[in-house]
C-alpha cells in the first residue's frame, strides 16, 4: 500500500525538479537576454555620460525609452517579451546569476564595425594674409602638409 502511494509522489517531484530551469515559450534564450540586457546596459551608460550630462533639459525616461525601442528592433524583440522575459530570470535567480555573470566578462561576440582612417583632403586654396583686429600680426601662407 505505501509503494503505491511513494511511487506517485515520487513521479511529481521529479517531474516538478525536472522543468525548473526550462524556458518557457515567449521568453527570450538566456544568449539572446544576455545580449539585450548588454545593449540596454550600454544605452543607460551612454545616456548617462554624454546625453543627459549635456542637456539637463530631456527627460532621462522619454530618452531611454527612444535608445530601448532601437535595441528592440535590434534584437528583433518588443518590450512586452523583454519585460516578461526579465521577469521570468528575476524570478529563477540561478538563471538570471548566469546571465548576470556573462555580463561582467566581456562579450565574445559583440557585434563591431572597425572604421577605417580616411585621408584628409589637400588643401590647395592659397591662405590669404590678414591681420588679426588689435594684434597687429600677419598670417604668413603655408604650405600644405603631405599626407605619406
Amino acid at each position: 500500500m505505501k509503494s503505491w502511494v511513494l511511487v506517485p509522489l515520487l513521479i511529481f517531484f521529479l517531474s516538478a525538479c525536472k522543468g525548473k530551469n526550462r524556458v518557457p515559450s515567449g521568453v527570450l534564450s538566456q544568449k539572446k537576454m544576455q545580449a539585450v540586457l548588454w545593449d540596454v546596459m550600454r544605452a543607460d551608460e551612454f545616456l548617462s555620460a554624454n546625453v543627459l550630462r549635456k542637456d539637463s533639459s530631456l527627460d532621462k525616461i522619454t530618452e531611454s525609452f527612444k535608445y530601448y525601442q532601437q535595441i528592440f528592433a535590434i534584437h528583433k524583440t518588443t518590450k512586452e517579451q523583454f519585460e516578461k522575459s526579465f521577469s521570468f530570470y528575476k524570478d529563477h535567480p540561478d538563471l538570471f546569476k548566469a546571465i548576470m555573470d556573462s555580463l561582467s566578462r566581456a562579450p565574445v561576440a559583440a557585434p563591431t564595425q572597425l572604421v577605417q582612417p580616411v585621408a584628409a583632403p589637400e588643401i590647395t586654396q592659397p591662405v590669404q594674409k590678414q591681420s588679426l583686429p588689435d594684434s597687429g600680426i600677419k598670417l604668413q601662407k603655408k604650405k600644405p602638409l603631405s599626407v605619406e
